[in-house]
C-alpha cells in the first residue's frame, strides 16, 4: 500500500537538497576594494599618447541566483587620476556562471563622470576563498567620443569583495 506520509517526507528532503544545490556562493550584497592598472589614450583635437597608471577603486553590489546563473548589479569608482578620462564611476550589470567557488562573468553598463557617459564592458573571474570573501580579477574597457576627441580606457584590476 502507498504510504503518503513517507512519500511527502521523501519529496521534501529531495526538494530541500535540490534548492541547496542550486544556491551559489556568490549571491547577496557585497562591498570591495580593488587595485589596477589603466591604459588610456586620446586622439583628435586632444592628442595624448598611450600611457599607463596604477589606481585604486571601490565596488559595491548585489547578486541574485537565477536558475544556474548569477545576475547582479555593481556600482564602482575607479580613481585613475592620470588617465585621459581622469576618474570614473558607474554601474554595471553582471552575468556569471558559477562552478562551485569559481565564477567567470561578463559585465555591461555605463560609466562616466568626465568627459561624458559611455558604455562600459568587461570580463572577469571571481574566486570565493572563504564563505564571506572573494578575489576578483577583471578586464574592463570603455571609449568616449566628445568635442572632436576619442578617448580609450582599458583596465585590469584585482579586487577583494566582502559578502554580508
Amino acid at each position: 500500500m502507498f504510504n503518503f506520509k513517507k512519500f511527502i517526507a521523501a519529496l521534501v528532503i529531495a526538494l530541500t537538497g535540490l534548492s541547496a544545490a542550486q544556491a551559489s556562493e556568490f549571491s547577496g550584497p557585497y562591498a570591495g576594494l580593488k587595485v589596477g592598472e589603466n591604459w588610456s589614450d586620446a586622439s583628435g583635437v586632444v592628442n595624448v599618447g598611450s600611457h599607463a597608471s596604477t589606481f585604486l577603486g571601490l565596488t559595491a553590489g548585489y547578486n541574485f541566483d537565477v536558475s544556474r546563473f548569477v545576475i547582479g548589479a555593481e556600482a564602482f569608482a575607479d580613481f585613475h587620476h592620470s588617465s585621459t578620462t581622469y576618474k570614473d564611476g558607474g554601474i554595471d550589470a553582471k552575468l556569471g556562471l558559477p562552478f562551485n567557488s569559481v565564477m567567470p562573468y561578463l559585465r555591461l553598463g555605463v560609466t562616466g563622470t568626465w568627459p561624458n557617459a559611455r558604455l562600459h564592458t568587461g570580463l572577469g573571474v571571481e574566486y570565493k576563498f572563504i564563505k564571506q570573501a572573494s578575489l576578483a580579477l577583471e578586464w574592463t574597457t570603455d571609449q568616449s567620443k566628445r568635442d572632436g576627441t576619442t578617448r580609450h580606457n582599458d583596465s585590469v584590476t584585482l579586487g577583494v569583495h566582502y559578502f554580508f
